[in-house]
């Protein structure tokens, strides 16, 4: 069984009065994360029973417009931001600074949605108001139950962020074995021949290096404006890139009849990779890893199991013969059996073989043995 979450994003419809309450909740919240973070730093101390009894009291005296439960949604926020960190024994424990522009985390205590109103806690006064929703959001709010939300705000623009559970899917039991091949020029090539290119992506994003490049090398004030007008639009569109083509890639596997969808395994990938400079800035910018977690989201949401193999000596192995070829390009020849193939597409049908063993060898532990008659 796949539970799921999702997070629907709501535009919120405010007043100059209420914008200013939240603009006052946002100072103050930040205020008590920043608090929350030193008595973090001083104990070495990222439990939240723990920190709760550290640092509860003494927040609570030093910023009194932000009650009880906000303050205890501010140390969830700084715990979950230093087991992030992933901070060792011998390590020193660095002291995270929350801007006053930083989101607001809020548990289900301190929001409520009822209809096409939302309610939320602000230092001032509980503020109500109207929100913008797309209909695909709209199934999300119907079928799953609220759990948390995170105000944030964009410029003069407020958005806040509801993660939803939503029911479980049983994973398919019948069904045939889909792969994909990952790369750079072509993104993503399944095993049944599809191609996703890359070259616009990659052409994008050295656009937006160079662009990047020269106006940190100008250094004027024209120049930081700039590159303040335009930070995160490569990422949006990435972001975007990948949620277009994983949503393809899960589709062609669900018309297919697939229950489990093949990836390969790239961990330790930016280590191994050898070239010079340039070659590894772009290497090392591809969201290959951001491309598999949305195919796995969205494969699970579908039922379908993500398996991932060792990709190694699959562009090289013959698919059809199983003999090591050559590989020029996008080309993959085999000196064996004289097959010529797309060198992606038989590096996909390679991952497909290995998971068919992989899944395969797996088997449900106590099996009874039937002998025949």
């Amino acid at each position: 069984m796949y539970s799921m979450k999702r997070t629907v994003s709501l535009k919120l419809i405010l007043s100059a009065e209420q914008a200013e309450f939240l603009l006052q909740t946002q100072v103050n919240f930040a205020k008590g994360c920043n608090a929350i973070a030193s008595h973090a730093q001083e104990n070495r101390c990222w439990n939240q029973v723990r920190l709760h009894n550290l640092s509860y009291s003494k927040v609570r005296l030093q910023i009194p417009l932000l009650g009880s439960q906000m303050v205890c949604n501010a140390i969830r926020k700084v715990c979950a931001s230093y087991k992030v960190l992933k901070i060792k024994k011998k390590q020193e424990v660095p002291h995270i600074v929350f801007k006053e522009t930083s989101s607001i985390h809020y548990c289900a205590r301190t929001f409520s949605l009822k209809g096409e109103t939302l309610s939320l806690f602000s230092v001032n006064k509980r503020i109500r108001c109207s929100f913008k929703l797309g209909e695909h959001q709209k199934k999300y709010l119907v079928c799953g139950k609220m759990k948390e939300g995170e105000l944030i705000r964009k410029k003069k623009r407020w958005f806040f962020n509801i993660v939803l559970d939503l029911a479980e899917v049983s994973p398919k039991s019948e069904g045939d074995v889909f792969a994909v091949d990952l790369g750079e020029n072509n993104m993503a090539t399944t095993s049944r021949g599809t191609i996703y290119g890359g070259g616009e992506l990659r052409h994008s994003r050295d656009v937006f290096l160079d662009r990047r490049r020269k106006l940190q090398s100008n250094g004027s004030q024209a120049a930081k404006r700039c590159l303040k007008r335009i930070s995160g639009k490569e990422r949006q569109r990435v972001k975007k890139t990948n949620h277009c083509v994983s949503k393809h890639i899960v589709q062609e596997a669900v018309d297919f009849g697939s229950k489990v969808i093949v990836l390969e395994k790239l961990t330790h990938i930016r280590k191994r990779i050898r070239g010079n400079k340039r070659l590894r800035t772009r290497l090392h910018r591809w969201p290959w890893k951001e491309l598999q977690n949305f195919v796995e989201y969205k494969a699970n949401a579908q039922g379908i199991q993500v398996v991932y193999v060792n990709p190694q000596y699959t562009s090289l192995t013959c698919s059809r013969c199983e003999s090591v070829g050559k590989r020029h390009k996008h080309l993959f020849k085999c000196s064996n059996c004289g097959s010529y193939q797309h060198s992606d597409r038989n590096a996909a049908i390679n991952l497909c073989k290995l998971a068919k063993t992989a899944v395969l060898a797996t088997a449900p532990v106590n099996v009874p043995m039937v002998a025949a008659a």
